[in-house]
């Protein structure tokens, strides 16, 4: 299991990924994942031995937070989006993309170099 540290500015550049946000994790990290993981493969929503490898983890208005990324999992997406409504309370579970959008101001569009050096020349 890897967790991996991001800042929230990494998290406003994530537009081409999806995953689900839980808020509000305290204590140790790899617990909450282990027991995400065993949650969700009890509710039939990690299938084929499927489960999360890969986490990151970040702070938001002194809030621990988890990001599970939707690559490399095979999941029942109607179920997770069922199980996400019900743990909102409990665990603040949200998608990545609303909780960018409503929390963190939105995502930030990277500059290509081009745009950056055109920018300069003005």
């Amino acid at each position: 299991m890897d967790i991996q540290g991001v800042t929230l500015d990494e998290l406003r550049k994530m537009k081409d990924i999806e995953g689900l946000v839980l808020q509000g994790c305290g204590g140790q990290l790899h617990g909450w994942v282990n027991g995400i993981n065993d949650m969700l493969k009890e509710s039939g929503i990690l299938q084929n031995g499927s489960k999360f490898e890969k986490a990151f983890s970040f702070k938001n208005e002194d809030l621990t937070c988890l990001l599970f990324p939707f690559e490399d999992v095979q999941l029942d997406v109607g179920k997770l989006a069922i199980w996400r409504l019900r743990t909102r309370e409990d665990f603040g579970s949200t998608w990545l993309s609303d909780y960018v959008e409503n929390s963190l101001g939105g995502y930030i569009q990277e500059q290509s170099e081009t745009e950056d050096l055109e920018m300069e020349m003005m």
